[in-house]
């Protein structure tokens, strides 16, 4: 009796054109953050002539100098920074909130709440009535808009739940046997041991409000208030000569020539550099808490 080869050269093929496929996704998903970046440190002459691919020609920081010296630019960061910041950490305490007892709760009434959170989901309340309660709240033209705006995605919570699902209930039991009540088994139990969804919901949360464009568009009112999305695509217009009368080059301080490509690309690799931050540090967590999440759902 033969044993099959593991090796065999169907396999092989297979396993060949694997490693193409992957290799040409690599370079289809990093070649546009490779260009952004060069044409950001290319001179203004090879970047008007079309040669700029992977690597910058006639290295200069002129378009960095450009956008480190708008003070738009860092008032959009830092307003950025705010509504990801507080939504995210707002975000977490509500959808841990709102999951607890769609784990653990034992009261009348759980199903219907359970089918609440998932028709929010499916059918949510509309552009124009979110707006007018906004409107009504005194919200519109603050930052808290934004972020109540997203404040218990329905997704989120059904993920968070799927993942607190998964803790013996038995930890939960032996807890308020030791008198500890729902908030304090949530605290000191379930959470802890929900780091990996967490930190996955943590990074969705960021990444949302990082890249939100129609919520400040639609909101905010005051340019020092808006988010970098919104400063972001200004610069693109501004490029592309649509939002501005401006020349094919700029002369910048220190008397280099600045093309609107320079500036629109730094402004874009510097939006990204946050995110490029923050994923190597949750990548670890952010395979288990969606599998884990995902399993008991």
């Amino acid at each position: 009796m033969s044993i099959p080869n593991k090796n065999s050269k169907g396999e092989k093929v297979f396993d060949v054109a694997n490693i193409i496929l992957m290799c040409l996704l690599g370079i289809a998903f990093i070649y546009p953050v490779l260009n952004v970046l060069a044409i950001s440190l290319s001179g203004s002459s090879p970047i008007l002539r079309g040669e700029v691919t992977f690597f910058p020609k006639q290295l200069t920081m002129s378009g960095y100098k450009d956008v480190f010296t708008n003070k738009y630019i860092w008032m959009s960061y830092g307003n950025s920074i705010f509504v990801a910041g507080m939504g995210c950490i707002l975000g977490l305490v509500m959808v841990s909130l709102a999951a607890y007892p769609m784990a653990f709760g034992d009261f009348y009434g759980k199903k219907i709440y359970n089918y609440m959170i998932l028709f929010t989901m499916w059918f949510s309340g509309g552009l124009i009535p979110t707006y007018l309660v906004m409107s009504k709240l005194n919200l519109v033209g603050s930052h808290w808009a934004l972020i109540f705006n997203l404040l218990a995605p329905p997704y989120y919570i059904i993920i968070l739940r799927s993942f607190f699902a998964s803790i013996p209930e038995s930890l939960i039991e032996s807890a308020k046997l030791d008198g500890a009540n729902d908030l304090v088994c949530m605290i000191k139990i379930v959470l802890p041991l929900s780091k990996p969804v967490l930190a996955t919901i943590s990074l969705w949360f960021i990444v949302a409000h990082w890249n939100n464009f129609l919520g400040p568009l639609m909101y905010l009112n005051e340019r020092t208030k808006y988010t970098l999305q919104v400063i972001l695509n200004d610069i693109v217009l501004q490029a592309s000569g649509n939002l501005y009368e401006i020349s094919d080059a700029v002369q910048s301080g220190d008397g280099v020539m600045v093309v609107p490509q320079q500036v629109q690309n730094a402004v874009i690799f510097v939006s990204m550099v946050p995110m490029l931050i923050i994923y190597p540090f949750v990548q670890k967590y952010f395979v288990k808490g969606v599998m884990i999440g995902s399993v008991k759902g």
